[in-house]
């Protein structure tokens, strides 16, 4: 069954929305197995802090934006599904900001630690799509 076009975008709109809010509910159980690998962990000097730990602390977060990437991939219909990965990308990218509460006004050096902690889960969603491409196009080039 052919959809009207309109019908298509939001139906591709609703799957990156829906696989971004999956995403959420399952890195709950990621992050407390992963928080007991992980705790008391020290990080020294500015490179550790700023960019070391916010991409160990989001692993878990950046391992489920990958799932979903792929599964937006999978799940569009559309001529080129690797662009609708986008759309949780930017979710990822712009609500990961609105995770991070300063008492004072931050220095430079946790600004760096905030941005690297929201793109991280982002990049990693595209890749999990791009991943995904290069599985079904490696799929297809086989002979059987």
């Amino acid at each position: 069954m052919q959809l009207p076009g309109n019908a298509v975008i939001a139906k591709n709109l609703l799957v990156g929305a829906g696989a971004y809010y999956f995403s959420i509910w399952l890195k709950l159980p990621l992050e407390l197995g992963f928080g007991k690998l992980t705790q008391g962990l020290t990080y020294s000097g500015d490179f550790n802090i700023a960019v070391v730990e916010p991409l160990v602390g989001h692993l878990p977060r950046a391992v489920v934006a990958a799932a979903a990437g792929a599964a937006v991939y999978w799940l569009t219909e559309s001529k080129r599904p690797v662009g609708w990965a986008i759309f949780p990308a930017v979710l990822y990218a712009v609500l990961g900001f609105f995770s991070y509460h300063f008492s004072r006004p931050p220095v430079a050096l946790f600004r760096v630690v905030q941005i690297v902690g929201a793109l991280f889960p982002a990049l990693a969603c595209v890749a999990g799509a791009l991943w995904a491409k290069r599985q079904r196009t490696k799929s297809e080039s086989t002979p059987d």
